[in-house]
């Protein structure tokens, strides 16, 4: 059986199903936030954001099932084929390989990452809180009505946890159990991710340019999402990513030149993104042994060598 009384699952699923599996995941969880809905909904209303808190659970419940399904032996290839691993470790909660150190370290270091990314918006919330400007971040964090709260509740915490539990934990044992390498799981995930938020182009009434640029950007997050997945073999590293991006919001780049502390800002932005991409290339080129993923190939940094 593909799942073992042991609680081991075998998952070997063709390119093909493994994908057309991942769409329909993909599809289900925006497809259920508008079934038996009337009308239009105001994305921000309180009731209809409890009412999907429902929905998304559903849907992540969906996406579980879906995984579970694709154990069917029936379903599954004989031909180089992931190693049976334990179900949670497939999940992403798990592993029993890892020690107390690494384990923290797969959780803090995506988040040091992407405060990284955010030197510049960091950077810039601090000099306007010292200079009496407006500040959104502060503005965020000081919100004190129930409507302001309840959608925080969804951005920082139901929708991170919804996501990455449906785009990251259900999908990328899919799509590594398919054979796919790392490049292209990062890639067939992070387009299906970007093309779920289409769909704000009818509860946020915005225009298709901006439908566009939330695509590119969401596209580019859930490829940063899947890479600190498939890196860590957790999802609390980019759950935590996730909370802390949609906190931040988009920087304002198009504000910095005309910043009263315009170059300071500058250098801020440059740090953090040169930093970044540093940082990220370098472990995607080194391959540092730190977290024994089952879904990324680590190598010693002495040699270069795949480990066996």
């Amino acid at each position: 059986a593909a799942l073992s009384r042991s609680g081991r699952m075998h998952l070997c699923l063709a390119a093909p199903l493994s994908v057309a599996l991942c769409s329909v995941i993909g599809i289900s969880f925006v497809a259920l936030l508008y079934v038996g809905v009337v009308g239009v909904p105001d994305r921000d209303d309180p009731r209809v954001i409890k009412d999907r808190f429902l929905r998304v659970g559903g849907a992540s419940a969906f996406g579980l099932l879906t995984v579970a399904c694709a154990t069917t032996p029936r379903l599954q290839r004989t031909d180089e084929c992931p190693p049976p691993a334990p179900v949670f470790q497939w999940l992403g909660l798990w592993s029993p390989a890892l020690e107390i150190i690494p384990a923290a370290l797969a959780v803090a270091l995506p988040l040091c990452v992407t405060m990284l990314l955010f030197l510049g918006p960091l950077v810039q919330s601090w000099v306007e809180s010292k200079s009496g400007l407006s500040a959104p971040l502060l503005r965020g964090i000081q919100a004190q009505s129930p409507e302001a709260r309840l959608q925080q509740v969804r951005n920082l915490l139901v929708g991170p946890l919804a996501e990455e539990w449906t785009f990251r934990t259900c999908m990328c044992p899919l799509l590594h159990s398919a054979g796919f390498g790392e490049g292209m799981i990062v890639l067939i995930a992070s387009l299906i991710f970007g093309a779920a938020h289409i769909h704000h182009r009818v509860d946020a009434r915005v225009p298709w340019i901006v439908v566009a640029v939330q695509f590119t950007y969401t596209s580019l997050f859930g490829a940063y999402s899947t890479y600190l997945f498939l890196r860590t073999g957790f999802i609390y590293g980019p759950l935590l990513a996730h909370s802390f991006c949609n906190f931040m919001g988009l920087p304002n780049f198009a504000g910095v030149p005309s910043h009263p502390r315009a170059r300071v800002l500058t250098c801020a932005y440059l740090t953090g993104l040169l930093g970044f991409t540093a940082i990220v290339s370098l472990d995607a080129v080194v391959r540092t042994r730190l977290f024994h993923s089952m879904y990324w190939d680590e190598r010693r940094g002495e040699n270069g060598v795949a480990d066996g």
